[in-house]
């Protein structure tokens, strides 16, 4: 009996406190945005971050919490925050408007050479479509690729259509056996590539984790580099490029 009523009371007091939490958060939510349209972006930042905090993320708060940083000439966090929107909402022209405008901003520009159109046209859409978008497209592939296996072979026992649904059935195999490979590339992506922004003005890019160690080459706030390691609780081991590797400070690194 008492753990019918435990069960019960626990039933009821989670719904409402998950409802306070999102009470809280369009409250927060509504005095940030309050603030940074009278321009007061330090104290809309204040009430944005305390959203953050209580977990409540969504694409809409880390856009705004990039807009913030932006406006109070942090260009480091307002990339980190606008990165962290984009992948909520890969899609999304504003915040991609957003980070091309920031770039040009930024000390260092890569110039990277043109890769073959199909593999740029690969990589745009792994990152266009993202994990669950992938997954769900491949989804409806291998829905529609039974429907005309199983249609024409058993419900309509025709050998016109079954012709016809022939080739659909080899068009729709290969969308799905794309879709289903991107899905796994952008998932084996998503788990092996950790990258963050610098947000210090100057870093110095380090041979070894340690402030004694030679310093191979310098870059700037704003730069996005991929995580590779970590050394203790103060270094992380990062690539700029290819031929560009070194330790950083863990507290110049924004993690995206």
């Amino acid at each position: 009996m008492k753990k019918i009523i435990f069960i019960t009371l626990f039933l009821f007091i989670i719904p409402g406190v998950l409802s306070a939490q999102v009470s809280d958060r369009e409250r927060f939510f509504v005095k940030a945005n309050s603030y940074y349209s009278s321009e007061q972006y330090d104290l809309a930042l204040d009430f944005y971050k305390q959203i953050e905090n209580s977990g409540l993320v969504s694409f809409e708060l880390y856009y705004n919490i990039g807009n913030c940083y932006y406006r109070l000439g942090q260009i480091g966090k307002a990339i980190q925050y606008w990165e962290k929107a984009k992948q909520l909402n890969p899609r999304d022209p504003q915040v991609n408007h957003n980070l091309e405008l920031a770039r040009l901003q930024i000390t260092d520009k890569m110039v990277l050479p043109e890769p073959f159109f199909l593999i740029q046209a690969w990589w745009d859409l792994r990152d266009i479509l993202g994990v669950s978008r992938s997954f769900r497209l491949s989804g409806y592939f291998l829905m529609i690729t039974l429907l005309f296996v199983f249609i024409p072979r058993v419900i309509w026992k025709k050998r016109a259509l079954k012709r016809v649904a022939n080739p659909l059935i080899i068009f729709f195999s290969i969308l799905f056996i794309l879709s289903i490979s991107l899905f796994f590339d952008v998932n084996h992506y998503v788990k092996n590539h950790q990258f963050g922004i610098l947000l210090s003005k100057n870093v110095e890019v380090k041979s070894a984790p340690h402030e004694s160690s030679n310093t191979l080459f310098m870059l700037h706030e704003g730069s996005k580099v991929q995580i590779l390691d970590q050394a203790g609780s103060d270094w992380y081991e990062i690539a700029y490029s290819e031929d560009k590797r070194g330790w950083v400070k863990k507290k110049q690194i924004g993690e995206i």
